[in-house]
C-alpha cells in the first residue's frame, strides 16, 4: 500500500500545530529546545549520566559494574537511523548486518549471540516476538536506546547471553517541544513526520505527545518497496502529588518486500548478483502492528516508590512472494509462497523501590514480579503451479506457541563512598504449549513444555578519585525458546527447543575525564551458552532453527566526547571469538558463521560555536567489519568490508528561521559493493542512500 496521500495530511497537521502555538512563542524564547524527556534516561549530547534502563532504578552509568552503550537522542537525531539496526551500527559487540540489507526484521548479534528473538525490551518490558510477526521499532518514536551487554536475566527474565537492547520511548515533556519534518532520499523516498508535545492545561498535570510518521519509498531492490505509517499518541497525568499515570499506544502499517537477499549461483563460492532472489512482480510483505499500554507510579514514602507497567501488542503479518531460480541472469519464478502470522502478547511487571541506610551503607532495594503471555499462530503454504495457484491456496497451518513467563526479583545496590555493589537474583516459570506442522503433510506434532530457572548476578566497581573505575559481575542469563528446532538443516521433522541458559565473567574499566565530557570504556568477556538458536537455511529453503552449545570470548573498548570546541565523537572497536563446542555435525571447534572476529567504527560531528560557519554542522564516520566465517562449517570466508559515512547540518537561524534546519545524510558514501554470508546463505549490503531533511522545531 502506497502512502502518498497521508503526507497531505500530515502537512496539513504540521500547518495547524504552528498557528496554535504562535501566540505562545514569546513565552519559549528562553526555552532549550530537546526532543528527550529525560525522566527515564538522563543525557547530555553523546554521552548518558543515568538511568534505570540496566538496574530498573536510576544509577549513574559509571558506576555500574557493567558494559552499557547508550545511543543518545542526540546520536539518533545526527545519524538519522532509518530502522532499529542502522542505530546499533556503531555500537561496540553489537552485529546488525549479518543478513545484508533487510528491513522487515531487527535482527542483530550482542557479543556473538543472536539477540533478535529474545533480546529486545521497551521500557523496561519484554517484546514478544514471534516465529515471523516481530514488533519493529522506529528509532523516531525513540529518546534513547540502551544496549546491556552481556547477560541480563536476572533483572529482565526471559533474555539472550550477549545481552538486550532497552529502548527507551519519548515520553510527554512539561515544556513544549514540536517537531515537524520533511525528508527525500534515494529510490523515490519521501517521509514526513511531526512530533509534538508539552502540557495540557495550565498547572501541567496533563501532558501530550503524539509523533506521526509516513513514508513512501522504493529500495535498491527492484519490486521491494519500503513504505510506513505510524501514529504513536500518549498522554500523561498527574493523578495525586505523588502519583502519576501515563498512557501510550501505537498503530504501525508496513509494506515491504517478503524476499530482500539477492540471488547468488555457486553456495562453493557465493557471488551475489545484482538480480533480486524475488520476483518483483510479486513479493509483498504486509505487516501491521499495534501496542497499547500504561505506567504508573505512586511514591508511597518519601524513600519507597512503587511502579508498575502493563503493555498489550499485536502484529499481523501477510506474505505474498515468489523466488527465482536459474543461473545469473536468466532467472526465473520457481516457487510461489503464503505465509500469514498472529502473534499476541501482554505484558505486566510490578515493583517496589525502597532507599535505606545501614550503618555506612546506603542501599537501594528492587523487589518486584512480572508476567508475559505471548502466542502466535502461523500458517505457510507453497505451490509450484504459478502466481493464481498461490493467491487461490488455502493455506495450511503451519505452527503455533502458547507461553506463559511468571518471575520474580530482588536487587540490592550497595553504595559506600566510592565503592558500588550490585546483586540482584530472579526465579523464572515458563510454561509452552507447541504445536507444529511437518511441511508437506498434515501430521501435527503438539504438547506442552515447562521450564524454570533460577539467575543471578553480582558486581562491583570502585570510583577513585582520578576518575577510574575498574569493575567485575558474573552474571546468568535463561531463555526458553518459542521456535521449532530440528537435528539438521535437512531434518523436515522439528521439535520443541531447550531453554537457552549462559553464564558469563566480565572485568572492565570505566573512565571519566575530570571535565566530564569524555567517557571511556573497556572490557573484557567471556560468556558460555548451552542449546542457543542459531538459523540455519533447509534443503527446501526455509529457515530450520538448531540448538547449539557456544563460548564468546573478547573485548572491547568505546570512547564518548562532547567536547567545548564543538567536536562530539563516539568511536568502538571489538575483537571477540564464538567457539562452537556443540552444534550441527562437523561443527564443533569451529567459530560461529556470520559473527566478525573485529569490528571497529568512528563517528565525528564539528559544530564551530562561533563564526560564519557557527550555524553549520559536518559529520562523518566510518565502519570496518572484519573478516567472518560465512557457514559454521568454517569452509566459506567472508571478507572484511569498510563504509564509510558523511552528513550536514545548517541551521537557518542567521536569517531569522533559528530552529529550521536542513541535514544531509549520506550513508555507504563510496557505494562499496559488498555481501556477507551467515549459515551458508549469503546478502548483499545496501549501496549508497542519500537522505535530505528539513525540519522545523519551535
Amino acid at each position: 500500500m502506497r502512502s502518498r496521500h497521508i503526507f497531505a495530511m500530515l502537512l496539513g497537521t504540521t500547518t495547524f500545530a504552528s498557528g496554535a502555538y504562535a501566540q505562545d512563542a514569546v513565552q519559549l524564547d528562553a526555552i532549550v529546545l530537546e526532543a528527550e524527556s529525560d525522566e527515564t534516561l538522563l543525557q547530555n549530547g553523546y554521552i548518558a549520566e543515568s538511568g534505570r534502563q540496566a538496574m530498573r532504578v536510576d544509577t549513574p552509568i559509571a558506576k555500574l559494574p557493567q558494559a552499557v552503550t547508550v545511543i543518545t537522542q542526540d546520536q539518533l537525531q545526527d545519524q538519522a537511523p532509518r530502522t532499529m539496526l542502522e542505530a546499533l551500527n556503531y555500537t561496540a559487540s553489537a552485529t546488525p548486518g549479518n543478513f545484508g540489507f533487510d528491513s522487515r526484521y531487527d535482527s542483530f548479534y550482542l557479543r556473538g549471540f543472536p539477540a533478535y528473538q529474545t533480546g529486545v525490551f521497551r521500557d523496561g518490558l519484554r517484546s514478544f516476538n514471534g516465529s515471523s510477526a516481530w514488533y519493529r521499532n522506529d528509532p523516531y518514536t525513540l529518546e534513547g536506546i540502551a544496549v546491556l551487554k552481556g547477560p541480563a536475566s536476572s533483572m529482565f527474565g526471559v533474555s539472550t547471553p550477549g545481552g538486550i537492547v532497552n529502548l527507551v520511548s519519548k515520553r510527554p515533556k512539561d515544556t513544549p517541544y514540536n517537531e515537524t519534518r520533511l525528508s527525500f532520499g534515494s529510490h523515490s523516498r519521501a517521509e514526513a513526520a511531526v512530533d509534538f508535545t508539552g502540557p495540557l492545561d495550565a498547572e501541567g498535570d496533563t501532558l501530550y505527545r503524539f509523533i506521526a510518521l509516513a513514508r513512501d519509498a522504493d529500495t535498491h531492490i527492484d519490486g521491494y518497496a519500503d513504505d510506513r505509517i505510524l501514529i504513536a499518541p500518549s498522554v500523561s497525568f498527574r493523578l495525586a502529588d505523588d502519583q502519576r499515570l501515563l498512557l501510550s499506544a501505537e498503530y504501525a502499517k508496513d509494506s515491504t518486500g517478503a524476499v530482500a537477499y539477492m540471488h547468488f549461483d555457486d553456495i562453493t563460492n557465493p557471488q551475489v548478483t545484482d538480480e533480486p532472489a524475488g520476483d518483483p512482480d510479486y513479493n509483498n510483505f504486509d505487516q501491521e502492528q499495534f501496542r497499547i499500554g500504561y505506567e504508573y507510579s505512586w511514591d508511597i514514602a518519601e524513600d519507597t516508590q512503587l511502579r508498575q507497567s502493563y503493555r498489550w501488542t499485536k502484529v499481523r503479518t501477510d506474505m505474498h512472494y515468489a523466488t527465482r531460480y536459474g543461473l545469473y541472469p536468466d532467472l526465473a519464478p520457481g516457487y510461489w509462497s503464503r505465509y500469514h502470522e498472529t502473534a499476541k502478547s501482554h505484558v505486566l511487571d510490578l515493583m517496589v523501590e525502597h532507599k535505606m541506610t545501614t550503618g555506612s551503607f546506603n542501599h537501594t532495594f528492587a523487589l518486584g514480579a512480572d508476567y508475559t503471555r505471548g502466542e502466535y499462530t502461523a500458517d505457510y503454504g507453497g505451490t509450484g503451479d504459478g502466481q493464481a495457484a498461490n493467491d487461490a491456496m488455502d493455506v495450511p497451518f503451519y505452527g503455533s506457541r502458547k507461553q506463559t513467563q511468571k518471575g520474580i526479583y530482588f536487587a540490592d545496590q550497595i553504595e559506600r563512598d566510592a565503592l558500588t555493589i550490585s546483586a540482584s537474583a530472579r526465579y523464572d516459570w515458563v510454561e509452552t504449549d507447541y504445536a507444529d506442522a511437518t511441511f508437506g503433510t498434515n501430521i501435527v506434532t503438539s504438547g506442552s513444555q515447562k521450564d524454570e530457572a533460577f539467575t543471578g548476578r553480582l558486581g562491583a566497581s570502585y570510583e577513585f578519585t582520578n576518575g577510574v573505575t575498574p569493575y567485575a559481575n558474573i552474571a546468568s542469563s535463561f531463555a526458553p525458546n518459542v521456535a521449532q528446532v530440528f537435528d539438521d538443516a535437512s531434518d523436515p521433522t522439528g521439535g520443541p527447543a531447550e531453554p537457552t541458559e549462559a553464564i558469563q565473567k566480565e572485568i572492565g574499566v570505566k573512565y571519566a575525564l575530570p571535565d566530564q565530557r569524555t567517557v571511556i570504556t573497556a572490557a573484557i568477556f567471556d560468556i558460555h551458552q548451552d542449546n542457543g538458536t542459531v538459523l540455519a537455511v533447509g534443503d527446501d529453503g526455509r529457515n530450520r532453527g538448531l540448538q547449539y552449545d557456544l563460548t564468546s570470548r573478547g573485548f572491547e573498548l568505546e570512547a564518548m566526547s562532547n567536547l567545548e570546541n564543538g567536536v562530539s565523537l563516539i568511536a568502538s572497536y571489538a575483537h571477540m571469538k564464538v567457539e562452537i563446542n556443540d552444534g550441527a555435525p562437523g561443527t564443533e571447534g569451529n567459530e560461529l558463521s556470520g559473527v566478525p572476529d573485529d569490528t571497529l567504527s568512528l563517528f565525528v560531528k564539528y559544530q564551530p560555536q562561533t563564526g560564519p560557519l557557527e550555524n553549520v554542522g559536518l559529520m562523518a564516520g566510518m565502519r570496518y567489519i572484519g573478516k567472518s566465517y560465512g557457514n559454521d562449517a568454517n569452509t566459506l570466508r567472508n571478507a572484511s568490508r569498510t563504509f564509510f559515512d558523511l552528513g550536514a547540518t545548517y541551521d537557518f537561524a542567521a536569517f531569522g528561521y533559528a530552529g529550521t534546519e536542513l541535514q544531509l545524510n549520506v550513508r555507504n558514501l563510496f557505494d562499496r559493493e559488498a555481501q556477507t554470508c551467515t549459515g551458508d546463505w549469503c546478502y548483499a549490503d545496501e549501496p549508497r542512500m542519500i537522505d535530505l531533511s528539513l525540519s522545523r522545531r519551535f
